[in-house]
């Protein structure tokens, strides 16, 4: 039987390589980073903290959908 080796991506290293279009932002708690309906345009790398994740029915109801934390990706969806 063959073994199956799993690549290794290493979102830190990475990061610390990316070279132009990489910016380090910081945020505050309760700070919106991006509101639904949004163009994509980011792809987001949780270092610390966490984000919470929320949608907004037409009746203006929100629900929470996720919580991510540090070493999560979050896109910004269209």
């Amino acid at each position: 039987m063959r073994k199956r080796v799993k690549a290794s991506f290493d979102p830190k290293e990475f990061l610390a390589k990316v070279g132009e279009g990489k910016t380090i932002c910081k945020y505050r708690k309760d700070q919106i980073v991006f509101s639904q309906g949004e163009v994509a345009d980011a792809v987001f790398y949780i270092q610390q903290g966490k984000v919470k994740l929320t949608v907004v029915s037409e009746q203006r109801k929100e629900a929470v959908i996720a919580i991510l934390g540090p070493g999560h990706f979050l896109a910004k969806d269209v």
